[in-house]
């Protein structure tokens, strides 16, 4: 018997995937790829869709096994009560230091570039307030929501792009192909990981969207229209502000932003870039807390999942503190491991649940052959 009864639709699914898929990358991305790959990042992140659009059809296979079953219950069945829970473990893990990063992401952005003088703590403690009353109104309610926001986010960010072509200076793109083969690789591990890799909390969410036919048709023309989105902020970034400034400022699109000027008269808008983020961002850090209180219910075998938002947001308000010392450490530490946490949840993990999944299957197919 399931613990989650809310219910949401395709598109509801699809829209919380691009804020998830975007979410704290439509700032840090340009930083990300432009480290590795300087002016060839762009090829990096071209180079980096199909991949990542393979990882996404592993998976929806894995998903589609058993439609009404998250990763925590696929866990269990595939691989058993000891080596099923560590796997479930693992992920509940990973929700829990994913979810306090991006809210510490919120908090270093708004106390270094808008509101410099504020404690980070009641910024940290506003987003926290925010996330506890969203999860607690229920997955349905978080993709309503999120149908509500996605046109203002989407109005903000295209426009955004679209005043900033005046800035573009082709030249900037140049040596093209000048990179060598190991760096070029490292980068596509960025860009096809992390913003496609983190999608693997969808796992969670998958059970309970109500499906069609055309269901994996639309999540996949979602994810390249979101994969083009990062990949046009990162043309921009390097065009507009160029390789160093790209590689160097870790909040490229909001720098990005703050250089429009139409006129004279059209400038400092880089509050729309700000709202654009924080509204991705939430969402995405939404769905985390939601996957973490609602597997840890299920592994734990509670009734329901509603008793944990409260008691996990007062962990995640510590955690969030303790993740890093300062900006600096996530900036430059964290990224060069949180890539390979992605791989593992994203590729190895669902990858070894299906091998595990169909030596079973053929397995008791045999056993089935041989009965008299």
């Amino acid at each position: 018997m399931s613990l989650e009864k809310d219910r949401i639709s395709t598109n509801q699914m699809i829209i919380l995937g691009l804020f998830t898929f975007i979410g704290d990358m439509a700032l840090v991305y340009p930083a990300l790829m432009v480290a590795g790959a300087k002016q060839d990042a762009w090829i990096a992140a071209l180079i980096s869709i199909p991949l990542g659009l393979a990882s996404i059809k592993l998976l929806l296979y894995l998903a589609n096994i058993e439609p009404n079953k998250n990763i925590i219950e696929l866990s269990l069945q595939i691989l058993g009560k000891w080596v099923g829970t560590a796997v479930a473990l693992f992920y509940l893990v990973f929700f829990l230091i994913a979810a306090s990063t991006y809210i510490r992401e919120i908090e270093d952005f708004m106390c270094t570039q808008i509101y410099e003088k504020t404690p980070g703590g009641v910024i940290r403690f506003m987003a926290i307030f925010l996330l506890v009353y969203g999860v607690r109104l229920g997955l349905e309610t978080l993709g309503r929501a999120a149908q509500l926001f996605f046109p203002l986010f989407a109005v903000f960010l295209i426009g955004l792009l679209l005043l900033l072509t005046p800035d573009v200076r082709m030249e900037r793109l140049y040596p093209i192909m000048n990179t060598p083969v190991p760096d070029m690789l490292h980068t596509l591990m960025y860009g096809v990981f992390y913003p496609f890799g983190e999608l693997c909390v969808f796992l969670m969410i998958y059970p309970y969207a109500q499906k069609n036919s055309k269901t994996s048709r639309d999540i996949f023309i979602a994810l390249i229209i979101g994969a083009l989105g990062l990949n046009l902020i990162l043309f921009f970034s390097l065009t507009v502000l160029g390789v160093y400034a790209s590689e160097h400022q870790f909040y490229a699109a909001y720098i990005l932003a703050q250089k429009i000027n139409i006129a004279n008269s059209l400038q400092r808008i880089e509050a729309l870039m700000a709202t654009t983020w924080i509204i991705s961002t939430y969402f995405k850090t939404a769905i985390y807390y939601y996957a973490l209180t609602l597997g840890t219910a299920q592994l734990f075998k509670l009734k329901s999942h509603r008793p944990l938002i409260i008691p996990t947001g007062f962990l995640l308000f510590g955690m969030s503190q303790l993740i890093a010392k300062d900006i600096i450490f996530y900036v430059k530490e964290i990224p060069t491991y949180w890539v390979d946490w992605d791989f593992t949840c994203a590729f190895v993990l669902p990858l070894m649940l299906l091998i595990v999944y169909h030596f079973k299957k053929r397995h008791a197919a045999k056993l089935n052959n041989l009965s008299p």
